[in-house]
């Protein structure tokens, strides 16, 4: 049988008559909304909706019982939900999924995990990694209920709960000839070779970074991993941006890692919890927004303006 979200789905659509309504409240695709509807037409061989496309969806007398029944069963999740959200002794118990944006979810997730393990012992958690656009698919689909990422990659079906700030900062071989800057300019950086991460929200937020100055990078390398970012680096090849600084400073090979402040302000970007809009967060899932901003609310990051 298909997720309850899926049934949500085909109740707003029936509800308010036509799957672009459903997709705004729900904050949604159409794609997906209309996904959900024959998935379910298909699993349990009935015809919900006469599609109309001047008035929209009607439902069919099967349709409506359907949605009558999925209406209820909907709702008694929903009290199952609030009567086991809860242990007798006052933990929270059940599965909480999260996404994480793979470069820096190996830095932030463990510890956020741990304490919160040791809180809520009886909380199973699913973890999810992927750049910042499968985050948000991860959010999407169902995957995930949470997800922590950087506000940097748009979707207008998403929403950011900010845990901290961050700032970007440059990052290069301890032999590199700027390595013993300070700070650096974009223009010390733009006749260099840039070994650029190739991953959606970030690649666009520094070329939107150095086009804010009238510059235009010159780019090397475009690997899809942080660690092969690392590993160009320190070997010679050029350099690089990131916005939290890692305590290990060695590449695997073991050679190091220089960071340098920039001198220019930057574009806003901010570590944030990621949800789907339209969702009530459940107490399980606000419980652990608040474990990330207690445990990161301090991030070493670049300078950020003004301090």
């Amino acid at each position: 049988m298909h997720n309850l979200r899926h049934l949500r789905y085909v109740v707003e659509a029936a509800r308010l008559g036509g799957i672009t309504n459903a997709s705004r409240l729900l904050g949604v695709s159409q794609p997906a909304i209309s996904a959900a509807i024959r998935a379910c037409e298909q699993e349990f061989g009935l015809r919900l909706f006469v599609r109309n496309p001047s008035k929209g969806l009607a439902l069919t007398p099967s349709g409506r019982n359907f949605v009558n029944r999925a209406r209820e069963l909907l709702e008694n999740a929903t009290n199952f939900e609030r009567m086991f959200d809860e242990t007798d002794n006052g933990l929270l118990t059940g599965r909480l999924d999260v996404a994480c944006y793979t470069s820096p979810a190996p830095l932030f997730l463990p510890p956020v995990i741990g304490s919160f393990a040791r809180k809520y012992p009886n909380v199973e958690i699913g973890l999810h990694e992927g750049d910042m656009e499968q985050v948000a698919t991860f959010l999407k689909d169902g995957t995930a209920d949470l997800g922590l990422t950087y506000d940097i990659y748009p979707d207008n079906h998403i929403e950011h709960s900010v845990v901290t700030r961050l700032a970007p900062f440059a990052q290069m071989s301890p032999d590199h000839p700027l390595a013993r800057k300070k700070k650096l300019s974009l223009k010390d950086l733009v006749g260099e070779s840039w070994i650029r991460l190739d991953s959606p929200g970030f690649r666009e937020y520094f070329f939107t970074y150095f086009g804010m100055y009238g510059l235009k990078p010159r780019v090397l390398h475009r690997p899809t991993t942080y660690e092969m970012v690392r590993g160009l680096l320190a070997a010679g090849n050029g350099y690089s941006f990131a916005f939290v600084k890692l305590k290990n400073t060695r590449c695997y090979g073991g050679f190091p890692i220089v960071n340098v402040h920039l001198e220019e302000p930057p574009p806003e970007v901010n570590l944030v919890i990621a949800s789907l809009k339209g969702y009530r967060p459940s107490r399980l899932a606000e419980s652990f927004t608040g474990e990330c901003r207690k445990r990161l609310r301090r991030v070493a990051t670049g300078a950020r303006a003004g301090r």
